[in-house]
């Protein structure tokens, strides 16, 4: 089971006659970057909701916004004393350039602060129902990332299976590859030297030499065990796992490209292709797993 850095979550509840929203989104990130709005009603609890959040989410870019719903009805009352003293500053700047000052309170009224809203704090119950509907939205921001992480892992199951096909592909073709590169080097050494005054003995010698250094068996034993170790890996039951990915992730990349460099032989090359081409998808999937 893995999970999405992808969710979303929202509620919306009433505190003191007032509806309140509380709407939490996450996208991926190496770390967790949380930008949070609360309304001031809500200012002295933000250490303790950052605490829930970060426990919760553990890494991901993380917008929470919790505050008073933007209806059509009154939701504060007028704040005289800042309308007053824009107006003052306003009319002395006017005064001063000499300009028409006929719309100040239209200015005004678009200057932040003009309404109040209630600074209250909440009382214990108050509290408790906050925090019970924080986690309430945490665990629909959870139920999110899971199914968002099904998806993904069925997806990252798959390209693991494709290269684990190319890779079969590879030993199959790995016997006919040795047997071409004998004949390839044995018709080179002809055109040089007579058949008759080759030594075959020295010959399978240098051979037995040439084809260590050609030889994939570790590669694909060590790649087959690093695909193997990640679906594993997927299954455990760890919920970060996006990093501990990545690095099996460049382990196999580590075997595919040394395949590639010991093929000599074009079929081989495609099929190494077809790998890094599967383990590229995969790393852009992992981009977005916890």
């Amino acid at each position: 089971m893995i999970l999405s850095m992808t969710g979303y979550g929202r509620k919306t509840f009433s505190i003191n006659g007032k509806n309140i929203v509380l709407e939490l989104k996450t996208l991926n990130s190496k770390t967790f970057d949380l930008n949070l709005r609360l309304s001031p009603l809500f200012k002295e609890y933000e250490i303790e909701i950052r605490n829930v959040l970060n426990k919760t989410i553990i890494r991901g870019k993380t917008d929470c916004t919790l505050g008073f719903e933007l209806t059509d009805d009154k939701t504060g009352d007028i704040n005289a004393t800042a309308v007053k003293e824009y107006y003052r500053q306003i009319k002395n700047i006017t005064t001063d350039l000499q300009v028409n000052d006929t719309n100040i309170l239209d200015l005004v009224f678009r200057l932040p602060n003009i309404t109040t809203t209630s600074t209250d704090s909440l009382s214990e119950e108050q509290q408790t129902e906050l925090f019970n509907h924080l986690n309430t939205v945490c665990a629909q921001l959870q139920k999110f990332r899971l199914d968002e992480g099904k998806n993904l892992e069925t997806d990252l199951v798959l390209h693991v299976e494709l290269i684990l096909n190319a890779l079969i592909e590879v030993e199959h073709l790995d016997p006919s590859r040795m047997e071409q590169q004998r004949t390839k080097m044995f018709n080179d050494l002809k055109a040089f030297v007579t058949e008759e005054d080759i030594d075959k003995n020295r010959f399978e010698q240098e051979l037995i030499f040439y084809f260590e250094k050609m030889d994939i068996t570790e590669e694909v034993i060590r790649l087959r065990s690093h695909c193997n170790y990640f679906v594993q890996t997927i299954n455990e039951t760890l919920t970060e796992k996006g990093k501990k990915l990545g690095f099996i992730c460049q382990e196999m990349n580590r075997e595919i490209n040394t395949i590639g460099s010991k093929a000599y032989h074009a079929e081989m090359q495609r099929k190494v292709v077809v790998m890094k081409d599967e383990l590229e998808k995969i790393k852009e999937q992992l981009n977005n797993v916890l």
